[in-house]
C-alpha cells in the first residue's frame, strides 16, 4: 500500500526548466512521504551509487551545423551555449571560395562569415569540413585541383579563416570520399595536398604543438555496414604508411556512423576496429571522432514509420548509438545536427531563427547535459537490454552538489514494443548529497510529452511528476516507457 501511494503521489504534475529553459515556479509539492520501506520488487534498471565509474561520458559535448540551416537567432545561441560544447563542426567549400570569395552564401541568404561568427560563440573550438576539392568547368580551382598551386590556395584559405576565427582548430580533408565514389588511391592524392597545405599554414602562422591546426581524413562513412567503413579506412592507412614524406600527418581519424540500426552495440567496438586497422599497417593509435551519426542516413524514413514516429524515435536512437560509441572509447561524437533545413528529424531545434524550440532530439541532449552536470558516473545495470543494444538502457551520475540524474532510453527501432511499466531502483544513495529530503522529478520525451512536432503547444519542457519525500538509502521510481522513448529522473536535495 505504501508503494502504491508513492506511485499515485508521483502523478502530480509540475513545471520545471532545465539549464536551457526559463525556470517556472513549481506547483506545491505533495506533502513529504514517510521513509520508504525496503524495496522488494524486481527492477528493469538498477543504479548503484556506491560504484563510481569515473567522469561521466558527455553525450552532448559536440555538435554540427548544417549548411542547410537558417541563420540562428539569439534564443538558439543561448540554448547552444548552455550545452558547453567542446567543438562545433561546420563547413567551407574550396571550389566556392575560389569562385565566389570568402564570404559566400551557404544556401539562401546565409553567408559563411556571419555563420562562423555565430558558432564561434557557442563552443570552445570549431572543426571545419573543408570540402569541394574537385574542379568543374563552371567552378575551376588553382592547378586544376592538384599540386603546388592548389596547396597554396588551401594554405591561404586556412590562414584567412584561422586569423579571423581563431577557434578553428580541426580540419577535415573533404567529407565522405568513399560514399562519393572515390577510391582510396584517388582520395589519398588529394589528402597529400591537404597535409602539405596545413603544414605550410601552421608554419606561416607560427602555430605549433597543441596550438596548431589539426588535420584528419574527410570522414569515411558507409550506407551498408560498419565493416565497409573499416575496409576503406584500412586501404587509406596502407597508403599513408607507404607515404615516405616525413611531413605527412594524420592528427585524428574521422568517421560518420549511419548503419547498425538493429545493432547499436556494435559501435562499442568502433574505435577498437579503427585502432587495429592502424596497428596492422604499423601506425600508432589516433583520436577518433564520429563527426556525424544518425539512426538512418539521408532523407530515408523506414517504411513502417511516419514522419512523426521518426521524430520521436530519433531521440532514443541517437542516445543508443552515442552511448556505445563513447563506451568503446571514441573521443568525440558530434550530434547531427543543430538545425537541418531539409530533414526535420535530424534537427535538435525547430524555428532556429526565432524561438529555437527543442525537438525530441534537442530535449534528449538537454537531458544528457543534466547527467553531465553531476560529474561522476555511477553503475547502471538493465534486465531489459538485448545483446545488440536494443531495449531499455540508462546512464547515471551523481555529485557536484546536484544530487543524482538518470537518463533512460528505450530504443527498439521499428520493432513494435508495447508501452512498458518498469521500475528504476536506486541503491546506496549518499545521504551527504541530500541530508533529510529528496526531491524527485521525472521527464519524458515520447509521442505525447515534450514533443513540439506532435503537439505544437509543447514549446517548453515540462515534468510529468514531482515528489518530495524523506531520505532513504534505496528507492524505486516507476516509469512508463513507449517502445521508442526517453526519460530523465532527477533527484535533487
Amino acid at each position: 500500500m505504501m508503494k502504491r501511494y508513492f506511485e499515485i503521489a508521483l502523478l502530480g504534475a509540475a513545471f520545471f526548466g532545465l539549464s536551457a529553459c526559463t525556470k517556472k515556479s513549481a506547483q506545491p509539492l505533495v506533502p513529504a512521504m514517510p521513509t520508504l520501506p525496503p524495496i522488494t520488487t524486481t527492477s528493469a534498471i538498477t543504479v548503484d551509487c556506491s560504484q563510481q565509474q569515473g567522469n561521466v561520458m558527455r553525450l552532448e559535448q559536440s555538435n554540427v551545423h548544417s549548411s542547410t540551416s537558417a541563420m540562428p537567432g539569439e534564443k538558439a545561441r543561448t540554448w547552444l551555449q548552455s550545452m558547453n560544447h567542446k567543438t562545433i563542426r561546420t563547413w567551407l567549400a574550396l571550389r566556392t571560395i575560389y569562385n565566389q570569395g570568402y564570404n559566400y552564401n551557404y544556401q539562401g541568404s546565409v553567408r559563411v562569415e556571419p555563420s562562423l561568427d555565430f558558432y564561434s560563440t557557442c563552443a570552445d573550438s570549431l572543426l571545419v569540413a573543408l570540402t569541394a576539392y574537385k574542379p568543374s568547368a563552371a567552378s575551376p580551382l588553382p592547378g586544376d585541383g592538384k599540386g603546388v598551386l592548389f596547396q597554396n590556395f588551401i594554405k591561404q584559405t586556412l590562414i584567412y579563416y584561422k586569423t579571423k576565427y581563431p577557434k578553428i582548430k580541426y580540419i577535415q580533408a573533404g567529407n565522405e570520399p568513399d560514399y562519393n565514389g572515390e577510391t582510396a588511391v584517388e582520395y589519398y592524392e588529394v589528402y597529400k595536398d591537404y597535409y602539405k597545405a596545413v603544414n605550410a599554414a601552421n608554419a606561416e602562422m607560427g602555430l605549433a604543438g597543441n596550438n596548431r591546426i589539426m588535420l584528419s581524413n574527410g570522414a569515411f562513412t558507409s550506407t551498408t555496414n560498419f565493416s565497409a567503413l573499416v575496409s576503406y579506412s584500412s586501404q587509406f592507412f596502407a597508403l599513408y604508411a607507404a607515404d615516405t614524406d616525413p611531413a605527412k600527418r594524420l592528427d585524428f581519424f574521422s568517421m560518420n556512423c549511419y548503419t547498425e540500426q538493429t545493432n547499436p552495440k556494435l559501435f562499442e567496438t568502433a574505435k577498437a576496429q579503427i585502432t587495429a586497422a592502424l596497428s596492422s599497417k604499423g601506425l600508432g593509435a589516433r583520436q577518433v571522432f564520429a563527426t556525424e551519426y544518425g539512426l538512418v542516413g539521408g532523407t530515408f524514413i523506414p517504411a513502417a514509420w511516419t514522419q512523426a514516429q521518426t521524430m520521436t524515435a530519433w531521440a532514443p536512437g541517437q542516445l543508443a548509438k552515442a552511448f556505445y560509441l563513447y563506451e568503446g572509447g571514441v573521443d568525440r561524437v558530434f550530434n547531427w545536427s543543430i538545425s537541418h533545413g531539409e530533414i526535420l528529424h535530424k534537427s535538435e531545434l525547430t524555428d532556429v531563427t526565432n524561438n529555437a524550440y527543442p525537438n525530441p532530439y534537442g530535449y534528449a541532449l538537454m537531458f544528457a547535459k543534466e547527467v553531465s552536470d553531476r560529474g561522476t558516473r555511477v553503475k547502471v545495470t538493465s534486465t531489459k537490454l538485448s545483446n545488440a543494444g536494443l531495449g531499455i538502457n540508462a546512464l547515471a551520475s551523481a555529485g557536484n552538489g546536484k544530487g543524482i540524474a538518470i537518463l533512460v532510453w528505450n530504443y527498439n527501432y521499428t520493432n513494435y514494443v508495447a508501452d512498458q511499466n518498469i521500475e528504476v531502483k536506486i541503491n546506496n544513495i549518499p545521504k551527504a548529497l541530500f541530508n533529510d529530503k529528496i526531491n524527485a522529478k521525472i521527464y519524458y520525451v515520447d509521442s505525447k510529452n515534450n514533443n513540439v512536432y506532435n503537439n505544437p503547444s509543447q514549446t517548453s519542457l515540462k515534468s510529468t511528476t514531482e515528489q518530495a519525500y524523506n531520505y532513504s538509502a534505496s528507492l524505486s521510481v516507476p516509469l512508463s516507457l513507449e517502445g521508442n522513448s526517453v526519460a530523465l529522473i532527477v533527484l535533487n536535495p
